[in-house]
């Protein structure tokens, strides 16, 4: 592996490099060849869902000499220099950390100036959100009314705190969490290319734990390579290293709490957190797989879906399997329940001072609930 950490390498430098929003790179992939852009964009999505990085294609879109069909040329000023922070006029402000009416009143104040080395000016305002109510008030007539040279583009995780008025001047692209079979193809590329040893139910562990997120994804892959030192990672070491949680695991869980083996689910609780689990993240993974069998249960109830399972479920049919087997022995009256026992345990784990016992409890709660499907 190279010294450049992996997320900084793996960057997405074109349009085609962003993985899991198509809507998004299709649509400004066809503003770049009509040469048709808006002069304000709202970027919405979770944490490394792609939004700076496209944000900072989009700028390059801008200001690149020889775009192609919807690609940047690689070579020119602007090429060289946004994708490194180092392009004068494209400005990124941190609105988490800069969110006063004074520092937005700098960039309007630099908006009336023409850009000095590249063709247009643009501003990326990152976790948009978080800017005070008085500087985004003072946003307004630059976005309604914006030199020709200049763009501006919002990046936020929170859709809802951006004000409609922000929204009605702004094109809107909302990116999706990147589905966990995404994650783990783009991962297994970047493994061959760095030549790192890895398992696919490796590649599959980190992909799940990330969240939809791709940069947590390509941190956790380097992390566990750094550790691993050429020798091979499988799955076992992401559930000892990073805290996954084993599916496996969690499948067996749910099948002691089906035969209503109380002690044996107790045990095989403790051996989770035994081997570092978090316990959030055992009772998260418990959640979504009782999500997943009723979703199987409906979907494949209705012959109009063929296939539902790979729409609505992000696991490979292997694991989609074993889940219709569990579903086998339980009601959709019983999912219901589960589901309910589910809504307060954010606020259990919140108060509680025992996090363990909380988990305990659920686990034999969910049994409880489970009676007489066996």
């Amino acid at each position: 592996m190279t010294k450049t950490p992996l997320t900084l390498k793996y960057r997405p430098f074109q349009l085609s490099d962003v993985v899991g929003q198509t809507f998004a790179t299709q649509t400004l992939k066809q503003s770049s060849i009509q040469d048709k852009f808006s002069h304000s964009y709202v970027l919405v999505g979770n944490k490394g869902s792609g939004k700076t990085s496209t944000a900072r294609i989009i700028a390059n879109l801008l200001t690149c000499e020889n775009p192609d069909s919807g690609k940047v040329c690689g070579t020119c000023r602007a090429c060289t220099t946004i994708h490194k922070g180092a392009a004068m006029d494209v400005i990124e402000l941190d609105g988490a950390s800069k969110r006063s009416v004074e520092d937005v009143e700098k960039i309007i104040e630099s908006a009336q100036f023409a850009p000095t080395e590249l063709k247009n000016k643009v501003f990326i305002i990152d976790e948009m959100h978080q800017l005070s109510n008085t500087a985004i008030s003072a946003l307004l007539k630059i976005t309604e009314e914006p030199p020709e040279y200049v763009y501006f583009i919002f990046c936020t995780t929170e859709f809802n705190k951006i004000p409609d008025t922000i929204l009605s001047r702004s094109h809107k692209f909302l990116f999706k969490k990147i589905a966990v079979s995404e994650i783990s193809n783009r991962l297994k590329s970047i493994a061959a290319t760095e030549s790192i040893a890895v398992t696919d139910e490796a590649l599959l562990e980190i992909a799940k734990i990330s969240r939809g997120s791709m940069r947590d994804a390509i941190g956790y892959l380097e992390q566990m390579a750094i550790l691993a030192a050429g020798k091979e990672i499988n799955g076992k070491h992401i559930q000892k290293y990073l805290g996954g949680t084993d599916r496996q695991g969690i499948y067996n869980m749910i099948q002691s709490m089906i035969s209503q083996e109380y002690a044996l689910l107790l045990d095989q609780a403790n051996d989770m957190i035994m081997c570092l689990v978090d316990i959030k993240s055992i009772l998260y993974d418990i959640s979504d797989a009782f999500r997943s069998i009723m979703v199987l249960k409906v979907m494949e109830a209705d012959a109009k879906f063929k296939n539902p399972s790979s729409k609505i479920i992000d696991l490979p049919e292997s694991e989609i399997s074993k889940m219709r087997t569990l579903g086998e022995k339980m009601t959709m009256d019983q999912l219901e329940k589960l589901s309910k026992a589910f809504t307060t345990i954010g606020k259990e784990m919140e108060y509680s001072i025992n996090d363990r016992w909380v988990l305990e409890t659920i686990l034999i709660r969910c049994a409880t609930l489970l009676k007489n499907s066996a």
